[in-house]
C-alpha cells in the first residue's frame, strides 16, 4: 500500500486556563521538511516536535501551526533608561524649535520599547506532554488523509501497469513475425547473412522487452507487498526511470508501425506513472 504526502490534520485540548489548537497540512516535496508557526516562548519545543513528527511522516513539506489562548499572565517591563533619554530628546528639540508644548506620560509611554510585554514560558516538562498528545491526534487525522490519497494513486498506477503489460504483450507476439519479414526483405536484396544477422541485432528488442517485464512485476509486487505502508515513493521514482529507458531504446529499435505505436503508449503511460508516484510518500 501507498500513503501520498497531502493531508490536513486538527486537535485542540485545555490546559489550566489555555487553550491549544494544532493544525498541521503537508504537501508533496522531495524530502521531510517542517514550516513552524508557533509561540516565541515554545520554540524551545520545535526540535522535539520536529524528531516527532519525522517518526510518523517520512516525506512531504509540514506546515505545522500552534496557536495558544486563555490566560497566559505576562510581565510588563519598563525601560527606564530608554525613557529618560526619549524625554531628553524631546524636551532638547521643543526648545530648539520654540515649542510650547510639553510631553506627558502619554506620549512617552507609547515611545517604541519603553513598555513591553513579556509572555510568560510556560514549563517545557509540563506543555511538552500536552503538546504530544495534540501531536497524536492531528497526525492521526493527517495519516489518514494520506493514506486515502495514497490508495487513489495506487489505484491509478497499478491500472496504468496493466494497460502497459498489455502493450507489451502486443509487442512480444507481434516482433517475431516483424523480424521474419525484415529478413525475407534484405535476402531478396541480395545481403549475406552476417549483413543480415546484423541488422536483425539491431532491430532486435527482445532484451528490452524481458527488462521492462521485469521492472513492471518488481514495480507492482513492491506496492501490492508494502503492508506497513513503508515510504516507497523515491524507490519506485528510480523504476519509472529505468522503465522509461528500455521503452526509449525499444522505440528508437523498432522497425514496425504497429510496434512504434505501442511503444509511443507505452511511454506516455510510463510517464504518468512517475507523476503520480511523485505524489507518493
Amino acid at each position: 500500500m501507498l500513503s501520498g504526502m497531502t493531508g490536513f490534520g486538527r486537535s485542540q485540548l485545555r490546559y489550566n486556563k489555555i487553550h491549544l489548537t494544532l493544525q498541521m497540512a503537508s504537501v508533496n516535496h522531495r524530502f521531510f521538511e517542517v514550516v513552524f508557526h508557533m509561540p516565541e516562548n515554545l520554540i524551545c519545543l520545535e526540535e522535539k516536535i520536529k524528531h516527532y513528527l519525522h517518526k510518523r511522516l517520512k516525506r512531504g513539506r509540514i506546515i505545522f501551526n500552534l496557536s495558544v489562548s486563555g490566560n497566559i499572565s505576562g510581565k510588563v517591563s519598563l525601560d527606564k533608561e530608554l525613557a529618560k533619554e526619549y524625554f531628553q530628546a524631546i524636551r532638547t528639540l521643543r526648545r530648539e524649535l520654540s515649542l510650547g508644548e510639553g510631553i506627558g506620560i502619554a506620549q512617552l509611554s507609547a515611545m517604541p520599547g519603553v513598555l513591553s510585554l513579556a509572555e510568560s514560558r510556560l514549563p517545557e516538562e509540563l506543555i511538552w506532554p500536552k503538546i504530544e498528545q495534540l501531536l497524536t491526534a492531528a497526525c492521526d487525522n493527517l495519516s489518514r488523509m494520506r493514506l486515502a490519497e495514497g490508495r487513489a494513486i495506487e489505484k491509478d498506477v497499478l491500472a496504468r501497469l496493466d494497460t502497459i503489460n498489455t502493450k507489451l504483450l502486443f509487442i512480444k507476439r507481434k516482433t517475431p513475425a516483424v523480424i521474419a519479414r525484415k529478413c525475407k526483405r534484405l535476402e531478396n536484396n541480395g545481403m549475406s547473412s552476417e549483413e543480415i544477422n546484423a541488422a536483425i541485432r539491431n532491430c532486435d528488442i527482445s532484451e528490452e522487452v524481458t527488462r521492462l517485464a521485469f521492472h513492471l512485476k518488481s514495480f507492482a509486487a513492491k506496492i501490492k507487498n508494502n503492508r506497513k505502508c513503508l515510504p516507497l515513493g523515491k524507490e519506485l521514482d528510480f523504476v519509472t526511470q529505468e522503465m522509461q529507458r528500455e521503452a526509449n531504446t525499444m522505440g528508437a529499435k523498432a522497425q514496425d508501425v504497429y510496434l512504434s505505436a505501442a511503444v509511443i503508449e507505452i511511454k506516455s503511460q510510463i510517464e504518468k506513472v512517475r507523476e503520480q508516484i511523485q505524489n507518493a510518500e
